[in-house]
């Protein structure tokens, strides 16, 4: 008999004797599986397994040849010169000298590493004797640089098998790859040649500049190598450092990584670019912004607003370009996850040692309980709720298909922090969205929790602090002023569309603050429509609205199929319903807010619309893989 345990032992015989065979359980067994069966049978269920246009269809078309003309042609220029374009590239001085430096920096190489620094010590030091300036720093870095270059030993090597990377292996549940680099690119006379260039360099820059300058010059360099080199590395980065980093770094690191598909493509024999459905749209979506941008009443912000959309809806096509394989996409949900740790527990943090305490966002006469609104790097708790929307059920989802339970329960330690950043955020649109998320999570992936949820229901008023509970039951309260604010701008908001319902008045806030206080209520100001929809539609009037329904109704349906194709317990199936779940609870926020008002987080959300698309992808190519096999 197998050992399971004390807990497990107890758990089985209270499951056995008092749960399975009660009449209670019984009846929730049946009210889910008729309401299972009728779901499998309704039309909408019908309407989303229809195949209305393939990815081949939607390529041959005139409007898709017409959007995906500049992928096209990059094709078109690979197969006839691509073989000349990567005989040239692989030949080049230059190309040869770029990867001495990345791999070498990725194999960690002490001579290649020691050889850099005495050279950048060495230039610097010259420069600063020349100029009269300190020497102790030069001096330290030459010495240093002179003790490493004795040893031509790779230390990424040590790394295989240390105590830190099996522990990240055993709580992330996944294997760590040290194979990234060219042995036969480190070391030898050429990459000592290329260390002391980039060295020199470096220490030039030092000297006449500043040290930070020199060290920004040398990582930026190596990190653009690596961007070129493996284009999914620049998507992990991206939409890790989404949430932390300012939004012009974002918009940059999102254009290096389509500079780099792009080189990926003119250098890959056969490339062929993903062009499906949901890309389609997207590009009409920018179209019609585009059109709305022409006819602003703020056009030059305007114009500028259009180059950050652009920047971040195109990153979709970086993603389901680049995510191919599963490993490829868990590794890249494991970093949203991480990231979406750090940022909620940074959140957290904010709330316990009151770092940049503001009041901003609190009704202090009907909440004067609540002290502090955590919105941690995010700069509004709303943004912040809403950008967990999109995380928490991904977290979730890994975390029921991890295998071990020490993963289980880190990224359920990981889940339960942004559980508890979201609580902090205070924001009850998100918490409305997070409940969706959840019971479509529980419909799809586990629905016999039901019985579970009906029981706790009742249990959980009785353990929510009671700030939570006040903040909860003024939904609707015309006498909260936020509720209020929200209510007077739709009712000012639509009173506009009347007049701007065909062609919009232009993306951003400028254009929106321009026009809007002819239409307000109440004289109340506000810099946008408070209304995911209605601000879609008063930017690019009834074309985007349209637009946007359409996407949304494309992706869901590859969601439903993707499910459908691995089955309920497939480990894909499980993440299309978690990111399903994510965009469902960020659209259900977005009722009450405009969730695209922050760019950081317009470009998540496309970011997760694109992994959705991907894992659709890879699911679909193991079915087909499957299918060949049982064939043979």
């Amino acid at each position: 008999m197998k050992n399971n345990g004390y807990i497990l032992t107890f758990w089985l015989f209270f499951w056995n004797r008092f749960i399975k065979n009660s009449v209670v359980y019984r009846i929730l067994c049946g009210v889910y599986s008729y309401i299972s069966t009728k779901w499998k049978e309704s039309a909408i269920t019908n309407i989303f397994r229809k195949v209305f246009f393939s990815e081949e269809a939607v390529r041959k078309s005139v409007v898709g040849k017409l959007c995906f003309l500049p992928l096209i042609l990059v094709e078109w220029i690979q197969k006839k010169s691509g073989t000349k374009i990567t005989s040239q590239t692989e030949n080049s001085f230059i190309v040869r000298s770029c990867k001495y430096y990345l791999h070498n920096l990725l194999a960690f190489n002490l001579r290649f590493v020691g050889t850099l620094l005495l050279s950048a010590a060495t230039s610097s030091f010259i420069v600063s004797v020349i100029m009269g300036t300190g020497i102790k720093l030069e001096l330290a870095g030459i010495i240093l640089g002179a003790f490493l270059m004795l040893f031509d030993i790779n230390a990424t090597d040590f790394l295989k098998d240390s105590l830190v990377s099996k522990l990240i292996e055993k709580a992330l549940d996944t294997d760590l790859s040290f194979d990234f680099y060219y042995i036969t690119k480190c070391g030898g006379l050429k990459s000592i040649i290329c260390a002391v260039v980039f060295g020199t360099i470096t220490g030039l820059i030092s000297g006449f500049a500043s040290p930070l300058l020199a060290i920004l010059f040398a990582g930026g360099l190596w990190f653009f190598f690596m961007v070129l080199y493996k284009v999914e590395f620049g998507v992990f980065v991206t939409l890790f450092l989404a949430p932390i980093v300012p939004t012009m770094m974002v918009v940059a690191l999102c254009l290096l990584c389509l500079f780099s598909l792009f080189v990926r493509a003119f250098t890959t024999k056969k490339f062929e670019f993903k062009t499906e459905g949901v890309g389609l749209v997207i590009i009409l979506m920018l179209g019609i912004y585009f059109l709305a941008t022409l006819t602003s009443f703020a056009p030059l912000k305007g114009v500028q607003i259009w180059a950050v959309y652009f920047a971040f809806m195109v990153f979709y096509f970086v993603v389901i370009n680049t995510i191919k394989t599963k490993k490829q996409l868990m590794n890249l949900l494991t970093v949203f996850a991480l990231s979406g740790f750090a940022v909620c527990l940074y959140g957290i943090l904010q709330y316990i040692f009151g770092w940049n305490v503001t009041q901003a966002w609190i009704d202090e006469e009907m909440f004067e309980d609540i002290k502090m609104r955590v919105y941690s790097t995010l700069e509004n708790p709303n943004v912040l709720g809403e950008y967990i929307l999109l995380v928490l059920p991904v977290t979730i989802a890994l975390m029921w298909k991890k295998k071990t339970v020490f993963s289980k329960i880190v990224y359920g330690g990981m889940a339960g922090v942004m559980g508890i950043a979201l609580i902090l955020t205070f924001s009850r649109g998100c918490w409305i969205g997070v409940i969706v998320s959840a019971a479509i999570f529980i419909t799809f992936v586990a629905g016999k929790l039901w019985g579970l949820m009906l029981l706790a229901l009742p249990i959980i008023p009785m353990v929510l602090p009671e700030s939570i509970i006040n903040r909860f039951a003024s939904i609707g309260d015309m006498k909260d002023s936020s509720t209020s604010y929200r209510v007077y701008i739709w009712m000012g908001t639509i009173h506009m569309l009347k007049d701007f319902w065909v062609s919009g008045i232009g993306p951003g806030t400028e254009a929106f603050t321009q026009v809007y206080p002819f239409y307000s209520y109440s004289s109340i100001v506000a810099p946008h429509s408070h209304n995911l929809f209605l601000q879609i539609m008063v930017e690019s009037g009834i074309l985007g609205i349209v637009a946007f329904a359409v996407l949304m109704f494309v992706f869901f349906k590859k969601l439903m199929v993707g499910y459908q194709v691995q089955g309920k317990f497939g480990e894909i199936s499980v993440m299309l319903v978690g990111i399903g779940s994510a965009v469902m609870g960020f659209l259900v926020q977005g009722l009450f807010d405009n969730c695209f008002y922050n760019y950081r987080v317009f470009m998540i959300f496309w970011s997760v619309i694109a992994i959705g698309v991907a894992a659709y992808n890879i699911a679909n190519n193991e079915k087909t893989e499957l299918e060949v096999k049982a064939d043979a």
